[in-house]
């Protein structure tokens, strides 16, 4: 086992408060209430003291199976594992719903580990509702995740995110009589957001929607459902993923129902043409994290109606009065921030800090970097002029870099503000193609069956499946503006890969059709999902807790959801 220092992790702290500006806030003029990073003095002296301290202890966990989802049907009638990729517990339930890229979002009993399909979104190659439902094309794809409202015990509100293709003729309306308790009557296809493109087809649309189920305590869906938002991109790679809420946020509260979305830049910051410039441009989605309103009766007097009039946008966002740029953004300058966890200090009234986790470049770079970002308001995390530590080679299309770390406040390919913004630095990264190919997700660990990771950040990677860990006091550290200060961080050995792979030799998929005649084969695919010969073996993980915070592993390769059993 060995242990790791040369790592770093992005993230995002996030904290509402009618405080003064502080020194760590990014300077934006507008009267509106500040987010500032708000860390008691205890905090603050732990993370000092955590940046002369060595890596944590490696750790050995062992996983056993917990449920194996039902496979899938490709659209050739394949039978295929199923891709889960997001797993949340219902609160107050002990149900775990579970979402696969393929389409379906299900149910499992905790008690009988019997999964049922509760939603499938996929109506374009497979009996489910959208009739546009991308389920296909790359890495990731379909329904790329789910959140449940705060006050879902209530109202039983939660929100998705799924993949539609816009160049299918059909209507985008939910198919009726697929879910006999579904009232649609409500949904309108709104105008999609657009991406710059130069010129490039725009091959995807990320759909925001809003579901109301009016009994939650049944495994069916009655009620209604609404869109929210639907967003151009250029493809799908790096899409919009993720999506959650502040969970300290209480009624009154500013950032009460308040919802964070990530969308990645479509690997155009990888280009040699002006898209290149989209990470850093304010007047898109692409390689930002936006915070809305999703309810129109929420935050009336402190906010205002979006374009499409179906969410509204929070008058105290970094940007709402710079003309030309986005309202909706709350941080940008990221690669693919594909997903986001939240770490709640312990304490009574403490403030939310929200993390993202953002995969590197492919570009040939001899070094690349995995990153945790520790977000703030108004922060540009730099790319793609910086991952992590590391400096990009420098474009035409930029200039040369200032002296003083900072970035001009760029809204348009050709409108660039006389306003200049500092390059947030990561907390922690890890170095592409050592521990893996690109990061997964993770949590700062707030269970109680292993006490060994109290206050840590479990992180992994995608590719290879491996496990690490870091002390968040460690990545409070790190973002001192120094982007070489990265937080250290330690694996946690598991046998992941070696299971996966003996689950797939003794279940294996149903082989792909053979290719036309005079066209070649082969299933290779590189990292953003352009082919680029045989592809090596991707054990595909990501990782969940359960409303007790405990951890469980999910793998799309084989379909599995495991739990840890002992950590030594």
């Amino acid at each position: 086992m060995t242990t790791h220092t040369d790592t770093a992790i992005t993230g995002m702290v996030v904290v509402i408060t009618g405080a003064q500006q502080r020194p760590e806030e990014i300077p934006m003029k507008q009267s509106a209430p500040r987010f500032v990073i708000a860390l008691s003095a205890a905090a603050l002296v732990a993370g000092v003291l955590a940046t002369a301290q060595t890596a944590p202890p490696a750790l050995v966990a062992e996983l056993a199976d917990y449920v194996e989802m039902p496979r899938t049907r490709s659209s050739d009638d394949r039978s295929q594992a199923a891709r889960i990729n997001v797993l949340i517990e219902e609160p107050g339930s002990g149900r775990l719903f579970v979402a696969e890229h393929a389409g379906p979002l299900s149910i499992v009993d905790k008690a009988t580990r019997q999964a049922v399909t509760y939603i499938n979104f996929n109506g374009s190659d497979a009996p489910g509702l959208f009739p546009k439902f991308a389920p296909g094309g790359g890495f990731v794809s379909g329904l790329m995740g789910f959140a449940f409202d705060p006050d879902y015990r209530r109202n039983g509100v939660f929100y998705t995110i799924h993949l539609e293709d816009p160049a299918l003729t059909v209507g985008a309306t939910p198919k009726a009589g697929v879910l006999p308790g579904l009232d649609a009557s409500r949904f309108v296809a709104t105008k999609p957001i657009g991406m710059p493109a130069n010129g490039q087809p725009l091959n995807r649309e990320g759909v925001l929607c809003e579901w109301t189920d009016s009994n939650i305590r049944n495994a069916t869906f009655e009620g209604t459902v609404r869109e929210v938002m639907r967003v151009q991109l250029l493809n799908s790679i790096h899409p919009m993923s993720d999506l959650t809420f502040n969970p300290t946020a209480a009624q009154g509260d500013a950032d009460w129902r308040v919802l964070y979305v990530s969308t990645g830049d479509g690997g155009t910051g990888e280009q040699t043409d002006v898209r290149r410039l989209n990470p850093q441009r304010l007047d898109h989605f692409g390689g930002k994290i936006i915070r809305i309103v999703p309810d129109l009766r929420e935050h009336v007097s402190t906010s205002q109606m979006s374009e499409n009039g179906q969410y509204r946008i929070p008058n105290d966002n970094p940007f709402v009065s710079t003309s030309g740029a986005r309202k909706e953004i709350f941080a940008y300058g990221m690669r693919n921030p594909h997903r986001m966890a939240w770490y709640v200090p312990a304490g009574p009234g403490s403030q939310a800090s929200l993390l993202a986790f953002v995969i590197g470049s492919n570009e040939g770079s001899p070094v690349r970097y995995e990153t945790i970002n520790i977000i703030r308001r108004g922060a540009n995390y730099g790319y793609p002029l910086r991952e992590g530590p590391e400096f990009k080679p420098l474009s035409p299309i930029y200039g040369p870099l200032s002296e003083d770390n900072t970035l001009p406040l760029r809204v348009s390919d050709t409108v660039v503000l006389n306003q200049r913004i500092p390059m947030q630095d990561s907390a922690l990264a890890y170095r592409t193609g050592v521990e893996g190919l690109a990061i997964a997700n993770g949590f700062v660990y707030r269970g109680k069956r292993w006490p060994q990771l109290q206050g840590a950040v479990v992180f992994g990677d995608i590719t290879s499946g491996r496990l690490f860990y870091a002390r968040m006091a460690d990545l409070i550290a790190a973002t001192d503006g120094n982007p070489t200060t990265l937080a250290p961080y330690t694996e946690i050995t598991t046998n992941l890969s070696t299971l996966v792979q003996e689950r797939i030799r003794a279940n294996p998929p149903a082989p792909p059709p053979a290719p036309p005649p005079g066209r070649a084969g082969g299933p290779g695919a590189g990292r953003g999902g352009a082919p680029s010969g045989p592809r090596p073996f991707r054990t595909e993980l990501r990782i969940a807790t359960d409303e007790a915070g405990e951890i469980y592993i999910l793998t799309k390769s084989d379909g599995l959801i495991r739990r840890m059993v002992s950590i030594r």
